[in-house]
Order: C-alpha cells, then sequence, then structure tokens
C-alpha cells in the first residue's frame, strides 16, 4: 500500500534522516513513533462509516505524521489548505463525510473562523497542545482529542491496519477549469501504480535530497514524499515558497531532486537567480503542472547543470503523471523543436487521441486525451453528474482497456511522444474563427523571451462570447521605458508573421510578475477578474499597467 513505502524504509534504516522540517531532522524511527500515536489516536474511527479523515496541517512535522498515521490507520486524508477561505475548508469537509480531522499548530489561527462552519459532529484530534483554539473548546471538551502520550513505538510494519488496494489513499479537491471543486477519489492502487513506475523509470541516487515545494492539498506532494521514502532518502520542506527564499534553499541544504511547476522557476528566474551554475547540487527536475517554456529550460539547464530536466504531465485523476519528457542537451540546442513533448506513457498507463464522437483520430492528428489503465482514479466523490461525463466504459481495438478519463487536453501525436494543444475549454471563437489561446502564448514568449505569459480571451460580448484578446507578459525587474517598447513592438511583429488577424492580441499588458495560486500555477481567474474588474489600456506603459493590475 501506498504508506508501506515509509514504513518498509523506516523498518530497515530506523536511523536514516527521512525528513527535514521546522528547522531539524527527523529519522524515520522518530517520524514513525510520532506516525503511530496518530494511528492510536484515529482507532476509534476506522471502523465502519466514514473513512475519510481531514488533515488541517501545513509543512511541520506533525503534517507528516498525521499524513502517514491516517494511512497507518487504514483511512484515506483529505488535506486542507490554511490560505483557503474558511467556506472552501468547510464545504470539502461536508462533502468528504469525515468524522474526525487533525489539526496542528500551524493550522491553529484558521481553526477559529472555520469552527463555526464545521458539522457539530465532528471530532477534533490536536496534533499539538498549541493547536487548541483561542476560544478554548467550542462545543464542548468532548469535541477535542489529544494524541497519546509520547513515546510511543508502532507495531511492526506487518501489523499495519490492512487495506485493500481498492481502499482510498487520499481524496483530493482540484479547483477545476469550470464549475465547483470536484472531490478526486485516489485508491492505494493507483498511488503504489504512481511510485512505482516513477521508481523504475529515474531511480534514485544515495544520498539524494528530495524537496517538497508542493503542499499536500496538489497532488505533486504525492511525489515529493512516496518516491523519496521509496529511495530512503530525505524529504526537505521549505517553510516558504517565496522565489528568493527557495533559491537560497536549494542551496544551503544541496537539493540534489527539485519537482514544481514551472512558473515557480520562471519567477526565480525574474529575480535573476537563475545564474550559470547557481545550483550544482540539482541532479534531476521535475516539471509539472502547466505547460514548460523551452527557453525557461534553457535558463535552468544553465543554472543546475547537472541536472536531468523531465516534463510531466497528468492530471489529478490519473495519479500525478503518467507521461514524460526528458529535455536533452541535443533537444534544448534544436531550434526546430520548439515545443516540450508530453513524452510517452508509464507502463500500465493506456492512451487514446479521439474526436468529439469519442472516435479516434488519424496519427498525427489533433484531438481530445484520453487516458486508462493502472493509475486511474476511482471517480469523483458522491453522484456526482461530471463522473458520466468525464469517466466512461468503452473498447477500443487493440486496446485493453476500457475504463477511459477525458482529460479535456488536446494532443496529437509525435516521434517524441504527445505535443499538447491546450486545453480544449481554452480553444475558443473569435469572430466565428476558432483561436488556440496555447498557440497563441507560445508566439508571444518566443517573441518576448518573457519566463511567463498568459493569453485570455476579453472582453466579452452582450452575449458571453469573446470578441478580442489580451496578452499578460512578465516584465524584467530593471527594464527601461525604451527597452518595454521595443518588447511589444517585437511581439506585434512575431504575431503578424505567425498569426492570422484575428489571433492577434488585441492588448498586450507588462506586469512585473503574473499571479500564481497556491500551487505556484499561473492563476487565470485572477487575471479574467482583473480584466473584468478594470479597462485594460493600450498595455504598452510598464507603469500604467503596474497600476492597473497590481496583485
Amino acid at each position: 500500500m501506498l504508506h508501506s513505502f515509509f514504513f518498509d524504509t523506516a523498518a530497515r534504516r530506523p536511523g536514516d534522516h527521512a525528513l527535514w522540517v521546522d528547522g531539524r531532522f527527523y529519522a524515520y524511527e522518530e517520524l514513525r513513533a510520532r506516525a503511530g500515536r496518530v494511528s492510536a489516536a484515529l482507532a476509534a474511527y476506522a471502523g465502519g462509516g466514514s473513512r475519510n479523515c481531514v488533515l488541517f496541517a501545513h509543512r511541520s512535522v506533525s503534517a507528516y505524521a498525521g499524513l502517514l498515521g491516517v494511512l497507518a490507520a487504514g483511512m484515506a486524508y483529505v488535506p486542507l489548505h490554511p490560505r483557503f477561505p474558511s467556506a472552501r475548508n468547510a464545504a470539502i469537509v461536508a462533502r468528504s463525510g469525515a468524522r474526525v480531522m487533525l489539526v496542528d499548530r500551524a493550522c491553529a489561527p484558521q481553526l477559529d473562523a472555520l469552527l463555526p462552519l464545521l458539522p457539530p459532529d465532528l471530532h477534533i484530534v490536536l496534533l499539538d497542545p498549541e493547536a487548541l483554539p483561542a476560544t478554548g473548546c467550542p462545543g464542548g471538551s468532548a469535541r477535542f482529542a489529544p494524541l497519546p502520550p509520547a513515546p510511543f513505538v508502532h507495531d511492526p510494519p506487518g501489523q499495519l491496519a490492512v487495506v485493500s488496494g481498492d481502499d482510498l489513499a487520499y481524496l483530493i479537491f482540484t479547483s477545476g477549469t469550470s464549475g465547483p471543486p470536484k472531490g478526486v477519489m485516489i485508491p492505494h492502487a493507483s498511488a503504489v501504480a504512481y511510485v512505482s513506475a516513477q521508481m523504475r523509470r529515474f531511480p534514485s541516487e544515495p544520498g539524494a535530497r528530495f524537496s517538497q515545494f508542493a503542499d499536500l492539498t496538489f497532488d505533486f506532494s504525492v511525489h515529493d514524499m512516496h518516491v523519496c521514502w521509496a529511495n530512503g532518502s530525505c524529504l526537505y520542506v521549505p517553510a516558504l515558497q517565496d522565489p528568493l527564499y527557495l533559491a537560497g534553499f536549494i542551496q544551503e541544504h544541496r537539493i540534489t531532486h527539485w519537482a514544481s511547476v514551472p512558473s515557480v522557476l520562471a519567477l526565480m528566474q525574474q529575480f535573476r537567480k537563475l545564474t550559470p551554475c547557481a545550483f550544482p547540487s540539482v541532479r534531476m527536475t521535475l516539471m509539472g503542472g502547466e505547460a514548460l517554456p523551452k527557453t525557461l529550460a534553457r535558463a535552468w539547464s544553465r543554472a543546475a547543470p547537472n541536472t536531468r530536466i523531465v516534463n510531466g504531465y497528468g492530471p489529478t485523476e490519473a495519479t500525478v503523471i503518467m507521461l514524460t519528457f526528458e529535455l536533452t542537451e541535443a533537444f534544448l540546442a534544436d531550434a526546430s523543436r520548439p515545443a516540450v513533448p508530453l513524452g510517452k506513457p508509464y507502463p500500465g498507463v493506456e492512451l487514446m487521441v479521439v474526436d468529439d464522437a469519442l472516435a479516434p483520430v488519424p496519427p498525427g492528428a489533433q484531438g481530445e486525451l484520453l487516458i486508462g489503465g493502472a493509475q486511474l482514479a476511482k471517480g469523483y466523490l458522491g453522484a456526482n453528474p461530471l463522473d458520466a461525463q468525464r469517466f466512461f466504459t468503452r473498447g477500443y481495438p487493440e486496446r485493453a482497456c476500457r475504463r477511459w478519463y477525458r482529460t479535456g487536453d488536446a494532443v496529437a501525436e509525435s516521434p517524441d511522444g504527445l505535443l499538447y494543444h491546450g486545453r480544449i475549454d481554452m480553444q475558443v471563437k473569435i469572430r466565428g474563427n476558432r483561436v488556440e489561446l496555447q498557440e497563441i502564448e507560445q508566439v508571444v514568449q518566443a517573441a518576448s523571451g518573457s519566463a511567463q505569459c498568459a493569453v485570455l480571451a476579453w472582453p466579452l460580448d452582450s452575449a458571453g462570447k469573446p470578441t478580442g484578446l489580451v496578452a499578460f507578459v512578465q516584465a524584467s525587474g530593471d527594464a527601461s521605458p525604451g527597452e518595454l517598447g521595443a518588447r511589444m513592438v517585437r511581439i506585434r511583429q512575431a504575431c503578424r508573421q505567425s498569426l492570422p488577424l484575428y489571433a492577434q492580441p488585441d492588448r498586450i499588458v507588462c506586469l512585473d510578475g503574473l499571479p500564481v495560486n497556491v500551487n505556484g500555477k499561473i492563476d487565470r481567474g485572477q487575471l479574467q477578474a482583473r480584466c473584468e474588474r478594470l479597462a485594460v489600456g493600450a498595455g504598452d506603459a510598464r507603469q500604467a499597467s503596474r497600476k492597473a493590475f497590481a496583485p
């Protein structure tokens, strides 16, 4: 099962470092003992009824002990984020059906606001004594349960709660590209299939030091934790996600394995942290969650000259990552291949590229990507109508899988594997012409040399149909007005040369930095909201755009 990767390593190498967090190291045996205390506290809730356990803990040893303790108790963890609004977190708790919630000291300040919104029969286990709300025990002390006193030595790994591969390991609520957040149910079998495939394709080396950029509400964290512990390595957890701090963190702790979304590296580049050989310790880089610009990959390759760079693709519904492409030196130097492919699938993963009728398209033609196989989620929590739309059963010739997931991503086959052509819901019509926003972003990015850009369909007419396009571009920190003007000219010339008139941005806005969400991805919702809230000017004057679109 998923937690076996950690507990098996703890049995073999109890004295080795498993975790660096809160400013200190924790050995496998110490983290194992802490997880045992959590598992013992959850024993009363692991029987009948919901086996989901809410985890309201953030970047602390208690967060990781809590997660492992939930799994060891035979339950599934449901992570919350302290930066999410209380109403959103309360809705996740209610929809999960959980009877118990774990809280650490890092999330205690948010607990006062969250408590009145929670079900009255939800029990709360305090992972730290300091986690008690400032208001005491609202609803009565019976609602709050402490952990068993330390020290506590957990039963041997063979005595962990018995679960099957079909039982849930975790439940993550995704923001989705449309509609309300969806609870994605990932069983142990799918998570184990991912970790095992990752270990086979990219085996670790002795003394590896994995980073944990992703928060627990982002399934990239599953990679960081369990691939690290499966390899007997140490997980290093930065306290902040600020790019200046992260650059120093990599250097101070000599991180060897880095995983994040590309926007994080783009922010480092903006602050001039991707200097040549800045990160010589990094040996493996995994990018995912959004498109990886080739220019950014080149900059990172110079900053981390000893690293392999792997582009990974996979929706939460297919368990972290299921396609990878390694960016070799030859690929980075080849100007004839401007786009970074999604790559080829892991063993046990099946792919189909289909048209609107879900029929296979000819080789090389563009269509929607379907995923099947060992890493597929069980579906969405509850009686969700999206299940019937996104997960469906159908047999295809020469395909073993019968259950498929519709990704909503437009792709096409190539010799390097699949090429990404953007979201199907990012394909819009401007004055009757179909426009692919991803294609426009690639042109704008190449012309601007910017680490980040985003193109939105805006404004909308009275019927809600887009009538124009706005391009947002990240500016250099010390660019002069003349340099910004020259950049705008280059962008407009490149768009005129490469794009039809209806696909050329009407306006270009330079920002000091594009807004990102808690997972580090470009937050298109914030950009769209600013477009709707404010009149976007011509966009060629950086000072005006700073004032209008300051984060």
